[in-house]
């Protein structure tokens, strides 16, 4: 059966797409309260947080670090695998290393979203994409060695410059044939891109390692007009059984976001 999750950052502005905010170990408290099975921590380096605090608070309050959201170094930092200065390369390469270990120790999925950077910002496209399966086989062998997933995100075109339909997802996957890697799906961003959601999902099938959800206005679920039904029917019908992890604006409050979200998801599971 899916586990319901929910996502938090450290610190963002109001209008970032997570939902929860404050330390990590009070926001596993709030996934807990709140009735989630699981949390999905977006980590600047997974290195430099109290990691064994962040364990212990996951065991006292029976939640599961569902996936770790990479996104943070790029948005933040601008520290990406495809940056032209090769020591931000290779410091997007320490960090990704350093949340597939911590993925390693907890379960959790690695997505890669933003990390892997824009064609735009390198800037010439034999380059990035040299830059690209450099940083990407590296993190490969260490999932691989370590038996950690890591799920590529399917972004829409308005926020990425590739990699924004699932078609193009599974072309990359079969580019690497790699078992350490998955799609990552966001309802939110397969509304703009995918002329059918359900059958999108069916054609992934098995490669789906991580599921997002928002409605189409990138609120919480019910609040717009996606059809969340034949989505989780899709789901099932391929035997998705990860997490489905709650992405959306905080509005009109993060408590209220994350219980009406949840309410409409556990309506699609049962």
């Amino acid at each position: 059966m899916m586990k319901t999750s929910i996502t938090g950052i450290e610190s963002a502005s109001w209008y970032t797409p997570l939902v929860l905010r404050g330390t990590y170990t009070d926001m596993i408290r709030q996934a807990a309260q709140l009735g989630y099975d699981g949390i999905e921590l977006h980590l600047m380096d997974s290195d430099a947080v109290d990691k064994k605090a962040i364990i212990t608070a996951l065991k006292e309050n029976h939640v599961e670090l569902t996936s770790i959201g990479t996104g943070p170094s790029y948005s933040q930092k601008r520290i990406f695998m495809t940056n032209e200065d090769e020591a931000v390369r290779k410091e997007a390469i320490r960090r990704m290393i350093g949340h597939i270990r911590f993925g390693s120790e907890t379960g959790a999925v690695v997505i890669i979203g933003l990390m892997k950077g824009q064609k735009k910002d390198c800037g010439d496209p034999v380059k990035y994409d040299a830059y690209f399966r450099t940083g990407m086989e590296a993190c490969i062998k260490e999932a691989e060695r370590l038996g950690v997933l890591l799920a590529f995100e399917v972004i829409d075109r308005f926020e990425s410059d590739w990699l924004n339909t699932v078609d193009e997802g599974l072309k990359l996957l079969d580019s690497f044939g790699s078992d350490a890697l998955s799609l990552h799906l966001d309802t939110f961003h397969m509304n703009i891109e995918e002329p059918d959601c359900a059958e999108s999902i069916r054609k992934a099938g098995k490669r789906i390692g991580h599921v997002h959800v928002a409605d189409s206005d990138r609120w919480y679920p019910g609040h717009a007009h996606y059809d969340f039904a034949s989505t989780f029917s899709a789901l099932k019908e391929v035997g998705y059984e990860r997490a489905v992890a709650l992405e959306s604006f905080l509005y009109p409050d993060p408590e209220t976001a994350a219980r009406r979200a949840l309410e409409k998801i556990n309506s699609y599971l049962k």
